[in-house]
């Protein structure tokens, strides 16, 4: 009788444990991250591209090298220090908040040297925004507000107008709008940003910064009798009161060049971007 009832007991504990293993699999709160499988070589060196910059990297053991490529934020390069060694993991992170897994193995000559994660997007030199993710949000956001200002400027059937500034966390923003009032096509060629003395007296040299953005768009065309709209970010910064900020647009030739005078007032007037 004492058997059948420690049996009994077994088998109650055996389902509850089981039920319990089951609903621990079934939360949908836990995941887990099924790692890449990756060959690196002692005298070859795998490349592995990334969307974004390269943060953090953790090595499961020191039988394997790894560094960021010289110059470059989102190419992470890895390569055996020891030949044949033991199978070990690598763990990275990249700036959008991305978590990577990789298990790395042993081959003298690895079929796959170079490994993209990134699609399209390009190599990301060293001293670019280290979260491009989240610039590349506030500029959509950005674009999707209303105008509050009016602020233009005309020259050889273009209009160059500011339609807002705006601050977020860390950056400045301005929302820009060119109209192209001819029936030819403009193409931009360069876009320059300066912050510059209103006055210069005949006895000193014209102060004058160049500002670079930390957020541009590719240079589209403007077709002819159309507009196009840009969303150009900077780390916050102020205008004094006797400089102000011009930004400056012209074609190859300098043909057709247009220039937007924005005084310190307007960066007063900049709202929160939301």
């Amino acid at each position: 009788m004492n058997r059948i009832c420690a049996a009994g007991l077994m088998s109650v504990c055996f389902l509850f444990a089981h039920k319990i293993t089951k609903a621990q699999d079934a939360d949908p709160t836990t995941a887990s991250i099924k790692p890449y499988e990756i060959a690196v070589g002692y005298n070859q060196t795998t490349n592995l591209i990334f969307p974004y910059a390269v943060k953090s990297v953790d090595r499961g053991s020191s039988s394997v090298l790894a560094q960021k490529a010289k110059g470059v934020e989102n190419i992470l390069q890895l390569k055996a220090a020891d030949e044949n060694f033991a199978p070990t993991n690598v763990s990275v992170v990249t700036a959008d908040g991305r978590f990577y897994s990789f298990v790395l193995s042993y081959e003298d000559r690895p079929l796959h040297l170079n490994i993209s994660f990134a699609g399209d997007r390009p190599v990301q030199l060293a001293g670019e925004a280290t979260n491009a993710h989240e610039l590349e949000n506030e500029a959509f956001r950005v674009m999707g507000t209303a105008r509050f200002m009016g602020l233009r400027q005309n020259n050889q059937s273009l209009r160059l107008q500011l339609q807002g500034v705006f601050l977020s966390d860390n950056n400045l923003w301005l929302k820009l709008r060119m109209d192209n009032r001819s029936q030819v096509d403009f193409q931009p060629a360069y876009i320059q940003f300066f912050l510059r003395d209103k006055k210069r007296s005949k006895r000193t040299a014209l102060n004058e910064t160049e500002i670079t953005p930390l957020y541009l768009p590719d240079y589209k065309m403007v077709r002819g009798n159309s507009s196009a709209a840009w969303p150009v970010g900077f780390n916050a910064f102020t205008v004094p009161r006797h400089q102000r900020l011009l930004m400056q647009v012209a074609d190859a030739s300098g043909g057709r060049m247009i220039v937007l005078p924005i005084k310190s007032p307007r960066f007063l007037k900049a709202r929160r971007l939301h």
